[in-house]
């Protein structure tokens, strides 16, 4: 139960109460236990002649309730009631009735001010109101929330916490919000925030909320290393432990020195974010170790060694000089008398995912990338905050997606791992709504976006020598918008998933493409055929090179006979640019 603090008027109320007889702070719990409306409380000693007072906490302060407008006396003098639409004591807390009974007789009846009784009484209440003030004072000095200056710089040293004095380095950061994230997105007090070597350190000094729909936001941070000089605009980068909605985060001007020291209210934000993300000596500090250095890991302990906590880094190149750096942040916050092993670093398996997407009807070609970069950048930012050795929720992934702004559907059209024999393995599990990778840590490598209203562009380089036979650029056009056209037709069928159908080759492009360059054969024909003819496998005195911009931002170059691509469920193949270019 939390203190409450009686000030002079209440405790003269009890006072007088007592002394004639009558029942002084008799507690009630609120809401009473018996319910009902309006609520009621059953007196102890009834029946009352008079209700003298009522008090207790309203919107968290101590509060005098008035009688006939919030409450009243039952008629038969036996309960205290509620009014209808009058003041309410907090709920879970205890209200104090004074009250005088109906049959006894006052012992003293000299009340009046100025009488001696009633000096004597209005001293005595005047020293326990100073009291009452006193453990109020005391109190208040024992809780980060409410403590101040010196006592406040006591409780959170219990913290590993120090006021920061007035020449540590002070930057200002700026924190963007995610394309597509709704609501508000508070940022507590001590988040912390590193350069990309992770060489200093900045922690913020307030709470600070994004608004539903604010782009951007401001707050200042300060070094948490004493001495460090200021660092440069845009330094610092990252976020040591991501913050859902935040897509990134930045020094937009150079950090400076300090000229005041940190006053009570940032260094409360600043305690108040070291309780719940500070921890020292314990599992969940060695993971906070492991996420400031960037470095994904298990921690575990084994359960045949006792006193023992193994860490395992996940990444896929730990330099010497990381390393000392990992174990140095280890042994920080190593619990006293636990020896820990650092393991070698395990390599994650990588993750490829085909997504088909649907974005709005009328938007520009320009929108419509934008809107696909959003989604590639939610997507990597949703595996590189998953934990090791989770499944990844396809409601999450699709969450994620349809919060972008111009995309209507989304479908996980494929999701596999490639192990390093370099073998494919499923990890789709759409009945149980998940990706299956618990078994091992995994990292996002390949993102392929397929969306009918933006194709991906291949854009086709013929050479020829100048005395050869110059090709014919609209029959190049029209076999090429005929073959993807049946290209397109194949991978919106799920059925052709997996199948040699959904593979454009060199050869087949050959296949297409009209003579003297290739056959001029359509590709119904071939992928309709029981035993498929042979295909060309280069272009005699042409050299043909076929450059497909993938939707991962890489490009994929169909040139020699052992070039292939595959088209990934939805994707549609345009034409971009016919260069032909004979050559002396």
């Amino acid at each position: 139960m939390g203190f409450r603090r009686r000030d002079y008027p209440e405790v003269l109320d009890g006072m007088l109460t007592a002394l004639i007889g009558g029942i002084a702070a008799e507690p009630h719990p609120y809401p009473p236990p018996a319910g009902g409306e309006p609520p009621r409380h059953l007196l102890e000693a009834p029946p009352a002649r008079r209700l003298v007072s009522v008090y207790g906490a309203r919107n968290g302060i101590s509060f005098r309730f008035k009688a006939d407008a919030d409450f009243e006396m039952a008629g038969d003098g036996t309960a205290l009631v509620w009014r209808k639409g009058g003041a309410r004591p907090d709920a879970g807390t205890l209200i104090e009735v004074n009250y005088l009974k109906r049959d006894t007789a006052a012992l003293l009846t000299d009340l009046e001010v100025g009488s001696v009784t009633r000096t004597l009484v209005e001293s005595m209440a005047r020293e326990v109101a100073r009291l009452q003030a006193q453990l109020e004072a005391v109190q208040d000095a024992g809780f980060v929330d409410s403590a101040a200056g010196g006592a406040l710089d006591k409780v959170v040293s219990l913290l590993g916490v120090q006021r920061i004095p007035a020449d540590r380095a002070t930057a200002t950061l700026r924190f963007d919000r995610a394309e597509g994230a709704p609501g508000a997105i508070t940022i507590p007090g001590g988040t912390r925030v590193i350069d990309a070597a992770v060489q200093v350190e900045y922690e913020t000094v307030a709470e600070i909320t994004l608004a539903p729909g604010q782009p951007r936001i401001q707050v200042e941070a300060r070094d948490v290393e004493p001495g460090n000089a200021p660092v440069a605009a845009d330094i610092l980068t990252v976020l040591a432990v991501p913050i859902a909605g935040i897509a990134r985060v930045t020094n937009p001007a150079p950090a400076r020195r300090g000229s005041a020291a940190e006053t009570d209210a940032a260094l409360r934000a600043r305690a108040q974010g070291a309780l719940t993300g500070g921890e020292r000596a314990t599992l969940g500090a060695l993971r906070g170790a492991l996420a400031r250095q960037l470095v994904q890991g298990e921690v575990t302990e084994p359960a045949d060694r006792p006193g023992v906590v193994v860490v395992t880094p996940v990444t896929e190149g730990l330099t010497p000089e990381r390393q000392e750096q990992l174990l140095a942040a280890l042994e920080d916050a190593r619990p006293a008398g636990i020896r820990l092993e650092v393991t070698g670093a395990a390599v994650p398996t990588a993750v490829e995912i085909d997504l088909g997407l649907v974005t709005r009807s009328g938007l520009a070609p320009t929108a419509i990338a934008a809107a696909h970069e959003a989604v590639r950048k939610s997507i990597e930012d949703f595996f590189a905050t998953l934990p090791i050795k989770s499944d990844a929720s396809i409601n999450q992934i699709i969450g994620r997606v349809l919060r972008v702004e111009g995309v209507e559907d989304v479908s996980i059209l494929a999701a596999q791992k490639r192990l390093v024999t370099g073998a494919a393995v499923d990890v789709l599990d759409a009945a149980g709504g998940k990706l299956s990778l618990a078994d091992q840590p995994v990292v996002l490598r390949g993102l392929s976006i397929s969306d009918p209203a933006l194709p991906t562009r291949a854009d086709l380089v013929i050479r020829f020598p100048a005395a050869a036979a110059a090709p014919d650029r609209n029959l190049i056009v029209a076999a090429l918008e005929s073959g993807f056209e049946h290209l397109a037709t194949v991978a919106k069928n799920p059925a052709t998933d997996g199948t040699p159908s959904r593979i454009f080759s060199y050869g087949k492009l050959l296949r297409l493409l009209p003579a003297p360059i290739g056959q001029g054969l359509d590709l119904a024909s071939y992928d309709g055929a029981a035993t498929p003819p042979a295909l060309p496998a280069d272009a005699g005195d042409y050299e043909v090179s076929l450059f497909i911009a993938q939707a991962n931002g890489l490009t994929q170059i169909l040139a020699t006979a052992a070039d292939r691509y595959e088209l990934s469920g939805g994707e549609r193949l345009a034409i971009g640019q016919v260069t032909l270019e004979p050559e002396a």
